[in-house]
């Protein structure tokens, strides 16, 4: 009897205690040490104010939809649901919609500001999700949407390579193996390259955002909803999702999957942006002089007045490792996790926050210099030397009936005779 009115006494405080006071969905009591709660919300709650109330908000309007249609919520509870939802993103747009900390999430902080304002419809909001399928859905929107940025972004630039190398079909350029001259190319042939990797690097963007494109919302923490049939399909259709995920527990199972999936995908870009980084260090520095661009791209040093420093090739370079760190940070978090939820995954929000921005600030960057490329074609033009084309000469004897190797070996002589 003592243990029953005890757990009375805990229900009705939790029910009757104000919203505002218990910050935390799960909270019970006092609340957590100040050091644990610092520990385990870490800046997840800051990632979310700056990143994913938007999503939250859209997946929250069609599980409140669902909710309505099945009964859960009134007509005017589903409208009032609406107007709160509306108004959060409307806030969160103009940079008024805060997350705090012993919020933990923007989850609690939204669906807090329901419950302020409205009432019940707050107390109602999260019938037949968990905050893990709620995570889930946040972040597929919030991949989905990035994919398709970066596709679009990666089509631009591959776009704007192509058009530069047309302009430069003819213009002749040494060929490199090695760091050293190997046989004569164009700069247009160099510049084609580029947008050629770019391309086929969408196509796995693409095949990605394909993968993600399910719906996970209604799979709870990863076993369903007895007693409460949920129309999964209605949120499927109404958040533009591609399919159901039907298995629940494959849902959870896919946090942190699915991130590695995407930045993996997005790994492509990025190594494709460092290598032509480190191809215009090379063609920019004195002793070659093949390229230029406009000062508002190059950076100056504070003893040498004479420097222009391609420093942001540099730093593409560099950032090209730092994104694999991301990538290497989410596969090391989930490798050894088990099949259901573990709070590790969290951690992994982070990382997918900064790839992400970091492949679409590298990829804008490339939209913008790439056109703006000078080709200096007086100094390619002397640097076509006579060892680039010791290679032509082996193959005029091939075409004159001499055997390879022994065109090579006789080429290969004569030359370093002289």
């Amino acid at each position: 009897k003592i243990l029953s009115l005890f757990f009375c006494c805990v229900g009705w405080h939790i029910m009757t205690e104000p919203a505002a006071k218990r910050t935390k969905l799960w909270q019970v009591g006092d609340g957590l040490h100040p050091l644990v709660e610092a520990y385990t919300v870490g800046c997840d709650f800051s990632i979310d104010a700056e990143h994913m109330v938007p999503y939250d908000c859209q997946a929250s309007t069609a599980h409140a939809e669902m909710l309505q249609s099945i009964g859960v919520l009134t007509e005017a509870e589903l409208k009032q649901a609406r107007q709160g939802l509306s108004e959060v993103t409307a806030a969160w747009d103009k940079g008024e919609f805060a997350v705090t900390r012993d919020q933990e999430d923007c989850h609690t902080a939204i669906e807090q500001y329901l419950t302020t304002k409205f009432g019940d419809v707050g107390k109602k909001i999260h019938t037949g999700r968990s905050r893990n399928d709620q995570s889930l859905t946040m972040l597929r929107l919030f991949m989905k949407a990035k994919l398709k940025e970066t596709s679009d972004l990666a089509t631009s630039v591959a776009g704007k390579f192509s058009a530069l190398a047309k302009t430069h079909v003819d213009t002749q350029m040494p060929g490199y193996t090695h760091m050293q001259k190997a046989m004569p190319t164009k700069v247009g042939v160099w510049l084609e390259s580029f947008a050629h990797a770019l391309l086929d690097a969408n196509k796995v963007i693409q095949g990605t955002s394909t993968m993600i494109d399910q719906n996970p919302l209604g799979s709870a923490a990863g076993f369903g909803i007895n007693h409460l049939v949920l129309d999964r399909q209605k949120t499927t259709d109404l958040l533009g999702l591609g399919k159901t995920q039907e298995n629940v527990m494959y849902c959870g199972f896919s946090r942190g999957y699915f991130e590695m999936a995407v930045l993996q995908a997005l790994n492509l870009p990025m190594t494709i942006a460092a290598r032509f980084a480190t191809d215009m260090m090379m063609f920019t520095q004195q002793e070659t002089s093949f390229f230029a661009l406009p000062d508002h791209f190059v950076t100056g040093s504070s003893i040498m007045p004479q420097k222009k420093n391609y420093d942001l090739f540099e730093i593409m370079r560099a950032n090209g490792k730092v994104y694999q760190g991301h990538q290497a940070q989410v596969t090391g978090i989930i490798s050894g996790l088990g099949s259901g939820y573990h709070r590790d995954l969290q951690i992994t929000k982070e990382a997918l926050v900064n790839g992400v921005s970091l492949c679409h600030q590298t990829l804008a960057l490339l939209d913008a210099l790439v056109p703006e490329l000078i080709v200096n074609k007086a100094n390619l033009e002397a640097a076509m030397t006579k060892e680039l084309f010791v290679t032509d000469e082996v193959y005029k004897r091939v075409a004159g009936g001499a055997a390879f190797r022994e065109a090579y070996l006789q080429v290969k002589a004569e030359f370093f005779k002289k």
